[in-house]
């Protein structure tokens, strides 16, 4: 059968790469730098063997050391694309696999064997384009889990732009969210998590498809606040800020929830984001499109919450503003790094191939730690008419241009603890007799910044000076209407995460 030869021819395809790396790949060792791609789900890459021969074949002849595959871009089997591409419990199976069993499991079974990291690239909040979503009875049994405009608040399912897209801010929907991202974490032997869309669409969302649900964006913020009426879409300061929370508490919480599961032999895994740069660089980050939308990505990297940020840096470099734009993003970007990595997105479908190395060598040139160019498949646009080609000569070009030897990907010295200076405590607080969660507690840890607890009761606290052998700390939880203060003792230790549980008593009223 043709299928049968082509399995064959790319097998043997393969292992010549493969020979070829390890006998000469350690030519370029010395030198450490972040080389990817985004493979999309809607597109060749994973859904049959022959693909994925293909794909990390390419790779490698391309001197890549990392792909992005994209394992749920929706969580729906509405179409192609949609649906997940591994072995889900939660999630449906995508419907466009040929002849797998498991896609993300033979990725990685290739691509480790030539020395090829696998992250998994997931869209969190984007559901269907339909409703209900095919094959997820979970989410179409829990339409008060989605979010709405404003003008459909409380009429049950719609749509944001062109999709169904979850609350951020609902504690269930974090719940789910954090469970997928612990299967995949617990169940494969993957090099990341790679988060993409973690932000909102436009602003005039975050309103409760169900009114009566307590744990929506908007219920929260009312609570929290005391706020009466409706915000607006925009012009409400304390709303906006409170969108911008709940994106951030689920990126907080998978920062420690990812390297607590310590049963992955592939720790420490790599958490990464994909990051809004429309337009221009602006001179300050809260004028910029990301703030706008609520990706308050500067913050994560400050807080180092994330391992890496993938600035989405998708310019032209025939158009001289674009181009210029370009540079001024990898520079702003660069700024706004402080102790992590900073990847530079590169949009190879836009450019002719010599252009795309052009921008990614100024972005290495002026010290970012990888780039990413997006996408496997859309590799150049050589005639420059605003489509797209597969051009699989470009990993042949570019192994002759720029990635001209293997090298590995960077370490992530916070995260090894003979290297670390610094460690993350985390866990819940919750009420002592019933076991609830506390939402909005405060946790301090020694005098560092306050926490505040999410819906469900988590906080996080990143980035705390730890000593060789641990440093202990002071951590005080606290909640109007509990007793006096919990304070425990902590041993926080170098690129470690600690769990705290602080259960809080009620005080002589009860309440």
């Amino acid at each position: 059968m043709n299928v049968d030869r082509s399995f064959s021819l790319g097998r043997i395809v393969f292992h010549a790469f493969l020979i070829i790396f390890l006998v000469f790949g350690a030519a370029g060792c010395g030198e450490q730098s972040f080389r990817s791609f985004w493979a999309d789900a809607f597109s060749v890459g994973f859904k049959s063997m022959a693909q994925i021969e293909d794909m990390v074949t390419r790779a490698a002849s391309g001197n890549y050391n990392a792909i992005f595959v994209e394992v749920m871009a929706y969580h729906d089997t509405g179409y192609g694309g949609h649906g997940a591409y591994w072995q889900s419990s939660i999630l449906p199976m995508a419907s466009d696999i040929s002849g797998l069993a498991d896609p993300l499991s033979e990725v990685v079974s290739m691509a480790h064997a030539a020395n090829i990291e696998v992250h998994a690239w997931i869209v969190p909040y984007r559901v269907s384009t339909s409703w209900p979503p095919s094959g997820n009875s979970l989410l179409a049994a829990h339409p008060e889990w989605l979010m709405v405009p404003m003008a459909d608040m409380g009429d049950g399912p719609s749509k944001i732009g062109s999709q169904y897209t979850l609350d951020p801010g609902s504690p269930d929907v974090q719940e789910y969210l954090v469970g997928i991202v612990r299967e995949l974490v617990t169940n494969y032997e993957i090099d990341g998590v790679n988060l993409d869309y973690i932000r909102y669409l436009q602003t005039d969302a975050g309103y409760p498809a169900v009114t009566s649900y307590t744990g929506s964006s908007l219920a929260r913020f009312k609570a929290h606040t005391g706020y009466s009426g409706t915000p607006a879409p925009s012009g409400v300061g304390s709303w906006n800020d409170f969108r911008r929370r709940t994106i951030d508490e689920l990126v907080r919480r998978l920062r420690a929830e990812i390297p607590s599961i310590t049963s992955n032999p592939r720790q420490p895994l790599r958490f990464t984001a994909d990051l809004i740069c429309f337009g221009d660089a602006p001179a300050d980050f809260t004028g910029s499109d990301a703030y706008l939308l609520h990706q308050n990505w500067r913050h994560w990297m400050e807080r180092g919450w994330l391992d890496a940020g993938i600035p989405m840096n998708y310019k032209r470099e025939y158009s001289s503003s674009q181009a210029q734009w370009y540079r001024n993003w990898v520079d702003a970007s660069l700024g706004w790094r402080y102790d992590r990595h900073m990847f530079s997105g590169q949009a190879s479908y836009l450019n002719r191939k010599a252009d795309s190395i052009t921008q990614m060598q100024y972005a290495l040139d002026v010290g970012v730690d990888g780039t990413t160019n997006f996408s496997y498949d859309g590799t150049a646009d050589e005639d420059m008419d605003g489509v797209s080609e597969a051009n699989w000569s470009w990993y042949d070009y570019v192994s002759t241009q720029l990635f001209t030897l293997p090298v590995f990907t960077p370490t992530m010295p916070w995260r090894i603890p003979s290297l670390a200076e610094e460690g993350t405590v985390w866990g819940r607080v919750v009420d002592a007799i019933t076991g609830d969660p506390i939402e909005g507690a405060t946790v301090q840890v020694g005098g560092l910044d306050i926490n505040e607890t999410d819906a469900n009761g988590y906080y996080v606290a990143t980035m705390i000076p730890a000593a060789q052998g641990g440093s202990v700390y002071y951590v005080v939880a606290a909640e109007p209407g509990y007793t006096e203060p919990t304070v425990t003792g902590a041993l926080v230790l170098p690129g470690e995460v600690v769990r705290l549980d602080i259960p809080l008593c009620c005080d002589d009223l009860g309440s």
